[in-house]
């Protein structure tokens, strides 16, 4: 069925029966699924070791509190200053918790000094059905908002149940009261280096030798899992874990928060939001036709992956389409319509919900002077339209709205960053551009100045010259200042963050060809090849910045056979001149802000690249690239 004959059978179904989540994981134990018990029993094993690592201590109930992290609650005028969202996951052998059970975050100035309980909900998450040759997902989530915090002070808390479980401690600091010199990092496309263990399946790369004796889901379908000659992930690269070296490497600059542009753990690895079914998981590693691959238990791989940061340093993300997950609809609880299917990132991530009605992943928040917009480039998208206009313009008219908002004149705003999944600008070969997300943004990104847009969906890292209505401004190369307010926006693909790597463009040809009139000479005739600060190939610098054979995704649909799959795009063959930096490795962004010394002064944006484990450098990463946004503080520019 397709996503929309799914949601007409299904809301049949729930008007015909009194379905409640105990009926529902009963039905899928008893219709063969992999049982409750032993998922969870594997699923505790995980979580039990995250939380020890972590300093946590047990009680008598047997659940155990892992995969903590933090957001943003963005107050009056978006600013975060005196709120925080904590979530943690509640794990137990049994996959339940006991119904008395109560969790609590402990919150003070110093470890062990904790002055302040603010109890939080927990939320139980189940799908609205079985997946067919899946596991059974009932999973639970403790979440709180703390309130009344001071800005720009640090706080420790730990997460203590009722039993006496408690976690160890971890801390966080609000924003500042005035914008202060601070630093963020962002990424996209990341993925797990684990897969959730199966007890049903032996783990085999041959899929015709697995039994049943127990072990992980084959390699690859849950999990990423790298070519042998890749130089950094395969088996003679210097790292062999990408997903998880980002986040760590992160953690090294400290920074305010973190940006992570869609497509976040790949529980959904098919990517094209329609019903999970893993019948065939074992024996092809894809999906039935017109289903998706899904196994909630990735989310918990992933949230031990991530915690070592994100218990300390807020995340904030954007939705991807393989985070389109419509076995929970839209709210996460039972009996909601799959419309977009964000409603298990509504329980098990803190979004600010300050965005648009009905796009819980469309939100905005200030730090310090710089105002952050997450886009779902779902809903705009061209090239995957599964959840394409699903708002009916409401998240555009927010955005609008948001733009010309930050660009009055007292908005305390000075830069504006937006981040989101498909490319509005990439030459990438797997995706390139989207030109849905291109029509949307880039008019209204030209008006209202916008600064730095953060893209994912293309594993790999391009940044682009400045672009203002579709069209390069100036050049910018590596080392370059770039004045957003006269020179446009810069647009960065940062799909480096650690799922297995795409190629750029290679040379022109049937497969790749420039558009009509166009005619490749000299270096153009080439594959795209990489082009960034130290590379060159065959000793001799790439010192093109166009790229002849690149396209862009139109509307005008390829609709699948009935059943067979979400309708997409076409492309249309485009020659580009504003491919600045490209480099098809794993990489992610530190971005530093320097706020105006004085009303009226400079401010800045440094925007710096940096690449894991290079070959050849022998350091954890290098950096690979560096530009410098420059504005005067406070200057409306006329729109």
């Amino acid at each position: 069925m397709t996503l929309d004959e799914f949601s007409e059978w299904n809301q049949q179904v729930l008007s015909r029966h009194a379905v409640t989540r105990r009926s529902l994981l009963l039905a899928a134990m008893a219709t063969g699924a992999t049982g409750l018990a032993g998922c969870a029993e594997h699923q505790f094993r995980l979580a039990r070791r995250a939380f020890s690592a972590a300093g946590g201590t047990a009680g008598p109930a047997g659940v155990v509190v892992s995969g903590r992290h933090l957001s943003f609650v963005p107050g009056a005028g978006d600013l975060p200053r005196d709120a925080m969202a904590v979530t943690a996951q509640l794990v137990s052998r049994t996959g339940s918790v006991p119904a008395s059970l109560r969790a609590y975050v402990e919150v003070g100035e110093a470890p062990n000094a904790y002055g302040t309980r603010v109890e939080a909900a927990i939320r139980h998450l189940t799908g609205q059905y079985a997946i067919p040759g899946g596991p059974v997902g009932s999973q639970f989530y403790a979440k709180a908002r703390i309130r009344g915090l001071r800005p720009g002070a640090r706080y420790h808390y730990r997460i203590r149940l009722s039993d006496g479980t408690v976690s160890g401690d971890a801390h966080f600091t609000t924003a500042p009261a005035t914008p202060q010199r601070f630093t963020f990092t962002a990424f996209a496309d990341v993925g797990t280096n684990t897969a959730p263990t199966d007890p049903k399946f032996a783990w085999h790369d041959d899929p015709a030798k697995v039994t049943a004796a127990g072990g992980r889901w084959p390699a690859g379908v849950f999990d990423n899992r790298y070519g042998d000659t890749d130089p950094i992930a395969g088996k003679r690269g210097t790292d062999r874990t990408p997903a998880a070296t980002m986040t760590r490497l992160m953690g090294r600059f400290r920074p305010a928060f973190t940006l992570l542009a869609g497509d976040i753990c790949y529980a959904n690895p098919s990517g094209t939001g329609l019903p999970a079914d893993d019948t065939t998981a074992l024996t092809t590693g894809r999906a039935p036709a017109g289903r998706n691959l899904f196994n909630p238990y990735v989310w918990d791989v992933f949230l031990n992956q991530i915690e070592p940061q994100a218990a300390f340093t807020p995340w904030m993300f954007a939705t991807g389409n393989h985070d389109m997950e419509p076995i929970y609809g839209d709210t996460g609880y039972l009996g909601g319509s799959p419309t977009h299917g964000y409603g298990g990132h509504v329980q098990r991530l803190d979004l600010p919900a300050n965005g648009p009605k009905g796009c819980p992943s469309v939100y905005r928040f200030v730090y310090g002077n710089v105002g952050l917009i997450s886009v779902d480039a779902n809903e705009l998208s061209w090239e995957l339209q599964t959840n394409t206009g699903y708002s009916n313009g409401k998240q555009v008219a927010w955005l609008t709205e948001t733009l010309k908002k930050w660009r009055t004149a007292g908005s305390g705003v000075d830069f504006i960053v937006a981040f989101f999944h498909h490319c509005a600008f990439s030459t990438a070969h797997n995706h390139a551009s989207d030109g849905g997300v291109r029509a949307a943004v880039d008019p209204l990104f030209s008006r209202y100045h916008v600064d730095l847009a953060v893209q994912g969906h293309n594993h790999l890292f391009e940044r682009t010259d400045p672009i203002r209505n579709g069209r390069r401004v100036r050049a910018a190369p590596d080392g370059a200042t770039v004045h957003p307010a006269q020179d446009g926006v810069t647009y960065i693909c940062v799909g480096s963050g650690g799922r297995p790597r795409y190629p750029f463009r290679p040379a022109p040809g049937a497969e790749a060809p420039p558009p009509a009139g166009v005619t490749p000479k000299g270096e153009q005739k080439l594959p795209e090849g990489e082009r960034y600060r130290g590379h060159k190939p065959n000793g001799r610098k790439n010192t093109s910045t166009t790229v002849v054979n690149s396209y862009y995704w139109t509307k005008d649909k390829n609709k699948p056979k009935k059943g067979r799959g979400a309708p997409t795009g076409a492309r249309v063959p485009e020659s580009v001149d504003w491919s600045q930096v490209r480099y098809d490795g794993y990489a992610f962004i530190a971005v530093d802000v320097a706020p105006p010394l004085a009303p009226g002064g400079s401010t800045t944006m440094t925007v710096r690249t940096l690449a894991d484990a290079l070959p050849g450098s022998g350091k954890p990463y290098t950096e690979i690239d560096r530009i410098t946004l420059k504005r005067t503080s406070g200057l409306v520019v006329a729109r």
